[in-house]
């Protein structure tokens, strides 16, 4: 894949992640981490070879249902805002998911305390700093409950008490 055909940003990569398994990808900006992760999900598209996902080539006819599965929390927050609230926002993907309003209400409160962001339910999240923003979207994707969960970056924003927190969550829930 290359943002410019003559300029591949990711090239030659042959990745198999196994079930429970924790991988960190790293490298210097620009190195092809982020996008990494939008070819995994679908947001772009690889201009040649395959990305299978739980036994799926993704496709235009596969992208919807692989993307069921996957959750993720990009480095920039904002990127990721849709709701008027922070409630609004732990919402939208159980909401894409059509599940039953009291699960989510559920969810949106256990998640919200979770990431220590339960006083902020009915802030606006431009409002908020970019660790609570994080912390905004990591709620969200933690409460679809989806089967892969990519962080690019996704504590970055957050001071070192924070991030060890929301880490050892994560490492509590892999």
């Amino acid at each position: 894949f290359g943002y410019r055909k003559d300029t591949p940003v990711v090239k030659h990569v042959n990745l198999t992640i196994e079930k429970g398994e924790w991988v960190s990808i790293l490298g210097h900006n620009g190195s092809g981490k982020s996008t990494i992760s939008k070819l995994i999900i679908g947001l772009l598209k690889a201009q040649s070879g395959e990305i299978i996902i739980d036994g799926m080539v993704l496709n235009e006819d596969t992208v919807y249902e692989i993307r069921e599965k996957i959750g993720i929390v990009f480095q920039n927050p904002d990127n990721q805002f849709v709701g008027v609230s922070v409630e609004d926002d732990i919402a939208f993907g159980m909401e894409n998911l059509q599940m039953e309003r009291e699960e989510m209400i559920r969810r949106i409160d256990f998640y919200a305390k979770k990431v220590n962001m339960s006083e902020y339910l009915k802030k606006a999240p431009h409002m908020l700093s970019g660790g609570q923003k994080q912390r905004d979207a990591i709620a969200g994707i933690l409460a679809m409950d989806t089967e892969i969960i990519i962080f690019d970056e996704a504590t970055s924003m957050l001071d070192p008490k924070g991030r060890d927190s929301i880490m050892e969550y994560i490492k509590e829930l892999n």
